[in-house]
């Protein structure tokens, strides 16, 4: 394989890549907007149709690695870098092209964990309002003041052979 072909190939997979990571971040995107509003509507529609399209991207991911094997460098990063240096012939489109690849999937990295984080908030506020409405929570151990200042239970607890 040539030079020239190889470029051309390159290109298509990483503009293919390119775009389906764009639209998996616009995706995480909504459903971040989703989960910081309480909007359990527009979460619902949202995973009813996923927009992470991540068996295409490592589909992609596969090809252009074949790709550069088959161009005689390794399926590496290195090998990748050489095969642009290789190909792009002076004009820096692919070089382009693997730059924003990577810019997107940083900024689907950083995405996904900024969305675990807002979930994992939610439940711990969860977890919490269950454990002052039932009790059974982290503050099931605090005391509560009569007004004569003695601690008293504030569930009220007494044996079961009592109750």
């Amino acid at each position: 394989m040539n030079a020239s072909e190889c470029r051309e190939r390159l290109t298509a997979l990483l503009q293919a890549q390119n775009k389906l990571i764009d639209q998996a971040n616009d995706y995480l995107v909504t459903v971040k907007q989703a989960i910081a509003g309480n909007s359990l509507e527009i979460l619902q529609q949202s995973i009813a149709d996923p927009g992470l399209a991540i068996e295409d991207i490592e589909g992609l991911e596969q090809q252009r690695y074949q790709l550069v094997e088959r161009s005689g460098f390794g399926k590496d990063r290195d090998g990748f870098e050489k095969c642009i240096a290789w190909c792009d012939d002076g004009q820096g489109q692919v070089a382009e092209l693997y730059q924003q690849l990577i810019h997107g999937l940083v900024q689907m990295q950083r995405s996904l964990q900024l969305n675990s984080l807002l979930i994992n908030k939610g439940q711990d506020r969860v977890r919490r309002s269950i454990g002052i409405l039932t009790g059974l929570g982290t503050s099931a151990g605090c005391k509560t003041y009569s007004s004569k200042g003695k601690t008293i239970n504030p569930l009220g607890s007494r044996d079961i052979a009592v109750a």
